[in-house]
């Protein structure tokens, strides 16, 4: 299912793979909340530039990429989660 697009496998800090359905098959990447598990689709053309750029630096082709950003969403921020896991009483989404 991940060859075929229908779903995206997303590499978390402590290396585990997350699988999800997306809401677009363009190339995108994910913004990821420590806490809960709450993941955004961000599509940012300076990454594809930056990425593209250092390749053809260091003399790479047929180059691709993933990026997943982590950090905690406001919700979590604002419940004192830390990077352990949901606050107690939550579950992630």
């Amino acid at each position: 299912m991940v060859h075929a697009g229908a779903v995206d496998v997303l590499r978390i800090e402590d290396n585990e793979a997350r699988y999800r359905l997306c809401a677009t098959s363009e190339h995108h990447h994910h913004l990821v909340c420590r806490g809960c598990g709450r993941v955004e689709e961000i599509a940012e053309a300076s990454i594809e530039h930056w990425a593209a750029a250092e390749a053809a630096r260091f003399g790479f082709t047929d180059v691709s990429h993933t990026v997943e950003v982590m950090g905690l969403c406001p919700q979590c921020r604002a419940e004192g989660c830390d990077r352990a896991g949901p606050p107690s009483g939550r579950t992630s989404r």
